[in-house]
């Protein structure tokens, strides 16, 4: 069997399913706004819009363990092999702490993890940063510029993630007073406020992953 060509078409297939989920929660957050569906009607969506949400989050996890070691096996950077057990071992427990903290049927104890959620966000986004600034220097790491280019797209998504988690805690306590009150002008106009101002971010998300892929694929020169 070509492990190679394997990962590449794990790593493919993790870009779809980042790509279509995040459409699918795009869509359903979008319905939301529909002030003419009731209460119970919005909580289904707002459901489907957790349960699918953890799809591109969940891929979003996996892509670097599987992108290194489509790299570390056609030579486009040098990670060794134990490099690579320690990003597949982060990039599983990211996994386990993204499925336990963001399903919708996550446990409480899981919810309360949110906060290592966070942090590992900035530890993750602060290597990225360091693995460029080491690549632009010493030549080394990520020789190539569309390699270096896809590794900067990806610290990106961590930067627009870190920013939609910040902006979106109103999000939740907003919801719940819909559900348990009713529609009244300030609670729409808080959830319309949130959806809106995330649209941006959500359409930045889209084009960083078809741009990835391209890069992938086609590997330009420049």
């Amino acid at each position: 069997m070509d492990w190679t060509t394997l990962f590449i078409f794990f790593h493919v297939l993790l870009m779809a399913f980042w790509l279509g989920a995040d459409m699918g929660t795009y869509y359903a957050a979008i319905l939301i706004l529909h002030r003419d569906y009731s209460p119970p009607q919005r909580a289904v969506l707002a459901r489907i819009l957790q349960g699918v949400d953890i799809f591109p989050r969940l891929a979003m996890t996996l892509m670097v363990p599987t992108g290194m070691t489509i790299a570390h096996n056609k030579g486009w950077a040098p990670v060794g092999v134990p490099w690579l057990i320690v990003i597949w071992a982060l990039g599983i427990a990211w996994g386990w702490l993204v499925w336990n903290v963001h399903r919708p049927t996550a446990p409480e104890w899981g919810k309360k993890l949110r906060r290592i959620e966070d942090i590992w966000n900035y530890v993750l986004l602060a290597v990225v940063i360091v693995a460029l600034i080491v690549s632009f220097s010493a030549g080394e790491l990520f020789p190539d510029n569309w390699l270096r280019l896809k590794v900067a797209l990806y610290g990106l998504t961590i930067v627009i993630l870190i920013v939609v988690n910040f902006m979106f805690k109103p999000f939740g306590p907003a919801f719940t007073r819909l559900l348990t009150e009713g529609s009244t002008p300030e609670v729409e106009d808080t959830i319309a406020s949130l959806i809106n101002r995330g649209k941006p971010w959500i359409w930045a998300i889209w084009a960083i992953v078809v741009i990835n892929t391209a890069l992938g694929l086609f590997k330009p020169v420049f």
